[in-house]
């Protein structure tokens, strides 16, 4: 089911509506999609950053920091202590969720945190296919977190695939 629409009138300084223009025409997407893109992502995520206390960091850092933990101390750190916070993050923002809403949380995070992916849906799946160049050991944060807290969450299994800069997540879109 689709939501319902209704035209709302918007004063914007001209700057900000050329440069806004120019960013959906490199985005190759109509100038409507880009305003609703950008608040669909201010209300599922952007608002809640600083609330729940994540924080912008570089990806150099991000990378140099994750490739210097062992296996196991990325295990730890996904499963225990990241997995807690995410849960309380989720919580936070909603409360309850379902696969959809899982997915939908997952696709605004890696559209905020400019993650190149690519969302596949098909019959009873949804794969989501995403690049880095993070390393293994994100890769494996990101499968150990994922599939912890899709599980605790909405109470179902996540097959994952992973590489040095690949992860993919196949989410079933039908409760087992």
């Amino acid at each position: 089911m689709e939501d319902k629409t209704k035209t709302v009138s918007v004063r914007l300084p001209l700057s900000l509506i050329e440069e806004l223009k120019h960013e959906a025409d490199v985005e190759k997407i109509n100038f409507n999609s880009l305003i609703l893109k950008i608040l669909g992502n201010h209300t599922l995520w952007e608002k809640y950053e600083r609330k729940v206390g994540l924080l912008p960091m570089t990806k150099p850092f991000v990378k140099h920091a994750v490739q210097n933990l062992t296996k196991k101390e990325i295990i730890h750190l996904a499963e225990v202590i990241e997995k807690d916070t995410f849960s309380d993050i989720l919580n936070f923002m909603k409360g309850d969720y379902d696969i959809d809403d899982f997915i939908e949380i997952l696709r605004t995070w890696l559209n905020v945190a400019w993650m190149q992916h690519v969302i596949e849906k098909k019959k009873n799946k949804v794969t989501f296919k995403i690049q880095h160049d993070l390393g293994e050991n994100w890769s494996l944060y990101v499968k150990t977190l994922a599939t912890e807290l899709f599980h605790d969450i909405v109470g179902e299994k996540l097959e994952v695939k992973l590489t040095k800069t690949t992860i993919t997540l196949v989410f079933p879109t039908e409760k087992s």
